[in-house]
Parts: C-alpha cells; sequence; structure tokens
C-alpha cells in the first residue's frame, strides 16, 4: 500500500511495514505544536510527527510494528495530541487493525483455530477408518479414541463453521423454500 499521499492514519495496515501521512490542522500550525500519534493495543507505541512548515509528517517505521519488536496483529486505539508548552489536545481518535506481518510468518503460524482443528480431525479420522479400533488396553493401561461417528460430526461442524467464516456472503446449506396460500395445508 502507498501510503505517501495520505491525510491520515490508515484504517489498516500490515505489520512490519512504513506507513507515513501527513495533517494539518489550522488551529495547530506544525511551526508551533508538537504532535504525537499513540497506539495502544496488545502493544503502546508513540510516534513524534516532524515538522514540515505548518504540516506534520507522521512516519510509523516498519521496525516499529514488526513481531520482533513485540507487536502483534490485531485493533489498535488511536489518538493524535498537539502539545504546546503546558496545553495539550487531543485532535483525532480512531482504531486501526494492524494485519500480521506474512514477511515473519512460520509454517502454520497464521491459521486459525478451526483450520487447525479440521486438518487434525481429518487425519484423525482417515487413520481410524483404516485403522478401526476405538479403544484398547495394554498392561493395564487403557486407551480410548473418540467414535469415528463423532469424530466425523465434529469434522462437518468445523468445516461448516469454517465456510461460513471464508465466505460470509453465501448460504452454508442449500435450502428448499416453498410459498403457499395462507390458509393452506399445501
Amino acid at each position: 500500500m502507498d501510503t505517501s499521499d495520505l491525510t491520515a492514519l490508515p484504517e489498516s495496515f500490515s505489520a512490519g511495514t512504513t506507513v507515513t501521512y501527513s495533517k494539518t490542522f489550522a488551529d495547530y500550525p506544525a511551526s508551533e505544536w508538537t504532535l504525537t500519534l499513540y497506539l495502544a493495543g496488545a502493544k503502546v507505541l508513540a510516534i513524534e510527527a516532524v515538522a514540515d512548515e505548518d504540516t506534520f509528517d507522521v512516519t510509523i517505521p516498519a521496525s516499529a510494528t514488526e513481531l520482533s519488536a513485540g507487536f502483534a496483529a490485531g485493533v489498535y486505539r488511536w489518538e493524535e495530541r498537539v502539545t504546546k508548552d503546558d496545553e495539550v489536545y487531543v485532535v483525532a481518535t480512531g482504531s486501526v487493525t494492524i494485519k500480521d506481518n506474512l514477511a515473519e510468518a512460520t509454517d502454520g503460524s497464521l491459521q486459525s483455530y478451526l483450520e487447525r482443528a479440521v486438518v487434525a480431525l481429518r487425519a484423525h479420522v482417515e487413520g481410524r477408518l483404516t485403522a478401526g479400533m476405538q479403544s484398547y488396553s495394554i498392561a493395564g493401561r487403557a486407551v480410548s479414541k473418540i467414535p469415528v461417528s463423532e469424530a466425523v460430526d465434529l469434522l462437518g461442524k468445523f468445516e461448516a463453521r469454517l465456510a461460513r467464516l471464508r465466505h460470509p456472503d453465501r448460504i452454508s446449506r442449500p435450502g428448499v423454500i416453498s410459498f403457499v396460500k395462507p390458509g393452506t395445508n399445501q
């Protein structure tokens, strides 16, 4: 995302990327005031803007939002404050979604619980269909596994839930709708 022409913090950006924007306030010229951007969520960050005549240039460096800096993806509240001597005013507030840094991802690290559960249940069901054992006992120790029917049922529920999350605009199960005349039993 090219952030060089922004006049405010974007609604979202990826962690580990540089974000820049410029702001001007008629009542708070950058030549007389200092602007600080505060981010608060899983981690807290304060960025002081640089004055360019009467414009504030805000730059969030990529290194500030990397996982190695302790930053976690999520929704962060933000606030911009201007300061001059003992005067401090909040000039803008909002929230920003900081997305995962794909450059720092490891195998499976960005999979959701549902995605991991579906993979595990599929492997369990496939393994159980060939092995066929539900429980066994060796030297007085018993091991019981989830019955295949329950695992298949749970797998179906998890797959349906995952499909709804991936495609919220789709109907997950087809259905039949019929229209009848009021007062009839058709």
